[in-house]
């Protein structure tokens, strides 16, 4: 009797179909956008931002920020502000975050293989229908410039 076996060509396959179905079954994601960080590393004066909306339905919002990593960032974590406004109501909110994006003992807490991706969960946010958030992050870090962060991303989920 002959062992099925299957091509190295169609598990990709196979894993990229189910990987797709799964995303396509995330009906809470509002917004989820990244924002490539340049690649000598993140300076402390260049902010990140994003700009989310116009809202289609008033709730409350979950709201994560994600970085993307590699091998060559030199801390354990980062110490981050996210400053938001929320316009056309003009609501400012600001607050600071300490991101651990490593363990103790160096290795990394995000997932991947190469790159490692890694959410933070801020305070959810109650939006209006109409409304657009605009969300700006930068690094409160000693050092000037940070190496090894890739992407910077912020996810909206859906109203609740």
């Amino acid at each position: 009797m002959r062992k099925a076996t299957i091509s190295m060509r169609n598990k990709i396959l196979l894993f990229m179909m189910i990987a797709l179905g799964m995303a396509s079954c995330d009906r809470q994601t509002v917004y989820h956008h990244y924002e490539h960080v340049a690649d000598q590393g993140w300076e402390k004066t260049d902010t990140v931002k994003f700009e989310i909306g116009p809202i289609k339905e008033t709730g409350t919002y979950g709201e994560t920020l994600e970085f993307r990593t590699d091998g060559l960032f030199p801390f354990l974590g980062i110490h981050i502000t996210v400053e938001q406004t929320i316009k056309p109501r003009g609501i400012m909110l600001r607050h600071s975050q300490m991101c651990e994006l490593m363990n103790q003992d160096g290795s990394q807490k995000g997932s991947g293989i190469s790159f490692y991706q890694s959410p933070f969960p801020l305070d959810d946010i109650e939006l209006q229908q109409g409304d657009t958030l605009c969300v700006s992050v930068f690094h409160n870090m000693k050092r000037e410039i940070l190496p090894g962060i890739s992407n910077i991303g912020i996810r909206l989920s859906g109203a609740h």
